[in-house]
């Protein structure tokens, strides 16, 4: 009875001194947010969020003109500008002395704030800087990404990057393209095909396109088209293999490449084409999925959407690292 009685006092003695350690932290954190330089840094704080309020209203807007209600990521500006008008009110509640009980909140939200911004910050330089960054000459293949075709149309987005393997594959004649794209909700045909059809559309012979239609992601991007190129690279290698024919040690050399395609396709020499803010995680997930040998091709069109791909795309980065995907 006493043991018990004597531990229950102690454990009672270690909360007490616990909740006042808590209690003098927070007032230390409180009184550090009432000196005049983290005032100043509320105070900038509580108008950045306004200006973000305002900007996230005027945009949804225009993504809702231009693009519609069912556009995705839309939902990324409202919600975001309720939060940004709520802790903006709340911030200025705190500096009035309205809110003095969550001085001390507001100060570690605005610290966690600021570090969102410059981790965000930092991947969006990465992403700008891939998506403008100049292609390797003489690719082997060109892998296409797919996005949405509307029926049978390729959409904006798909344009801009079929326009674009276009052009590199006039600029170098060798290459052959892979169009990768499975067929969505709405698609009347694969995106692959969308992409093939304009490939020719813009003057690219058939016979340099090949067709991986299954994918749904950029991952599976990457790794379906890993497989079309070993698959080709399978198919010439057994060409020279009829034509080595009598030549023993030829027809052993090649025979022992064709164990091997899997190799030859991430040592080919790869450019993958997609939109600019698209460049940079679709290029380190084609290299941490064995491409030895890859670089990027961005289209720069602009969009009225353009900001909004950029916002998700550095996010997306973000999470595939956090998973380790790139």
């Amino acid at each position: 009875m006493i043991e018990r009685f004597t531990r229950s006092r102690f454990e009672r003695e270690l909360d007490r001194g616990a909740s006042k350690k808590k209690a003098s932290v927070g007032s230390a954190i409180a009184k550090f947010g009432r000196s005049r330089g983290m005032q100043i840094v509320l105070w900038v704080t509580m108008l950045v969020l306004m200006l973000y309020a305002v900007f996230a209203f005027l945009y949804t807007t225009v993504v809702l003109y231009s693009s519609g209600v069912k556009t995705s990521f839309l939902w990324f500006w409202p919600v975001t500008f309720f939060i940004s008008c709520t802790a903006a009110i709340g911030l200025f509640l705190v500096l009035r002395g309205q809110l003095e009980v969550l001085r001390a909140p507001a100060v570690v939200l605005t610290f966690l704030f600021w570090a969102v911004v410059l981790l965000l910050g930092g991947v969006f330089t990465q992403v700008y800087r891939a998506g403008r960054a100049e292609p390797q000459k003489d690719a082997d293949y060109v892998i296409v990404l797919g996005a949405q075709v509307r029926g049978n149309v390729p959409s904006l987005v798909l344009e801009a990057r079929i326009r674009k393997a276009a052009e590199y594959m006039k600029e170098n004649p060798d290459a052959i393209a892979v169009a990768s794209g499975g067929q969505g909700t709405g698609e009347l045909v694969s995106e692959a095909e969308a992409i093939k059809q304009g490939l020719i559309r813009y003057g690219i012979a058939p016979e340099r396109i090949l067709l991986e239609a299954q994918s749904t992601s950029t991952l599976e991007n990457i790794r379906f088209s890993s497989a079309v190129i070993s698959a080709n690279e399978q198919e010439k290698l057994s060409d020279r293999m009829c034509i080595a024919g009598g030549n023993n040690k030829d027809a052993e050399t090649v025979a022992e490449t064709v164990a091997d395609t899997a190799g030859l396709a991430y040592a080919s020499k790869i450019v993958v084409v997609t939109n600019d803010f698209h460049v940079y995680r679709a290029t380190r997930l084609a290299k941490k999925n064995g491409f030895q040998n890859v670089s990027g091709c961005g289209a720069t069109d602009a969009f009225a959407v353009t900001i909004q791909y950029y916002v998700r795309e550095c996010i997306g980065v973000v999470l595939e690292f956090l998973r380790g995907t790139v």
